[in-house]
């Protein structure tokens, strides 16, 4: 950590403490007198994260010292740090932050992401989540996937499951082999944060139960990030279609992602895109 950032992290953590509640963690702290300032005393946070006095001392003045994950999330526990609290401490102490804390089952997309989708009309859009899981999508993208159907149990409507399992999916693209094992690449990338997900897990095996190609290419462990480029796709009603594509990140729901396809202004593509989806309907 630079200077700057050890001072920092050090006016973040007192703020945090000065601002916490005694009441809300009465049950982890011995009885005590009268308080002449608000929040917890170093030695309460001391004990509440089993972090020593003299070391979380040092934290708040700004010494050089280094500090570990483990500790980061025994301070966070202690001072009650919601997720954005949390990765901001990370942050300052030169750590990745942990992914946000999961809520059972998979929240619904945002009327305001949908609406999202819908403006991208006539361009394909869909909303994924770090399992590749599809959420929703607007009309562009269901004409674009000409008879796939997405009407299915939530736990197949995934990119990789559609990839690996929809024959029509494998005329569909240009280079479906080049996608495939682009796509198995980008999924061990989320392993880091996704491995004790139990989504993950289920999705892994019923792949290697659905696909002998999948098992190959999970059992080389490569590992690719995700890069913008141009897709060609064989549309069987307007033909070929050459389309850019990018992911964008929804920052206020972390793990999910918007993945936009759009022609070049002006290019065949373009006016063939608008062809096929000529009436903007609502995104599902």
């Amino acid at each position: 950590m630079s200077e700057h950032s050890r001072r920092e992290l050090g006016t973040f953590l007192r703020s945090r403490r000065e601002r916490a509640d005694p009441s809300a963690v009465a049950a982890g702290l011995p009885p005590g007198g009268r308080r002449r300032t608000p929040g917890l005393r170093r030695e309460e946070v001391s004990l509440l994260s089993g972090v020593s006095v003299t070391w979380y001392t040092w934290l708040e003045q700004g010494r050089d010292i280094n500090v570990s994950p483990q500790i980061l999330l025994a301070l966070a526990r202690a001072l009650a740090l919601d997720d954005t609290e949390r990765a901001h401490l990370f942050r300052l102490a030169a750590a990745e932050p942990p992914p946000p804390a999961r809520t059972p089952g998979s929240a619904p997309v945002s009327p305001l992401l949908r609406a999202f989708l819908d403006a991208q009309l006539p361009n394909p859009a869909f909303v994924i989540d770090r399992c590749f899981d599809i959420l929703a999508w607007n009309d562009a993208e269901r004409a674009l996937t000409e008879g796939v159907n997405l009407d299915r149990p939530r736990a197949e409507l995934n990119v990789l499951w559609l990839m690996f399992t929809e024959p029509l999916v494998k005329t569909l693209f240009d280079d479906w082999d080049g996608e495939a094992r682009w796509l198995v690449a980008m999924l061990r990338g989320q392993a880091a944060y996704e491995l004790d997900n139990p989504r993950f897990g289920e999705l892994t095996e019923a792949l290697h139960r659905a696909s002998p190609l999948f098992r190959e290419l999970w059992a080389a462990h490569d590992v690719e990030a995700f890069r913008s480029s141009t897709r060609r796709f064989h549309h069987p009603v307007v033909g070929t279609l050459d389309l850019n594509y990018v992911r964008l990140a929804v920052d206020d729901d972390p793990g999910r992602s918007v993945v936009v396809h759009f022609p070049e202004a002006g290019s065949v593509t373009e006016e063939r895109l608008r062809r096929l989806c000529p009436a903007a309907r609502p995104a599902r």
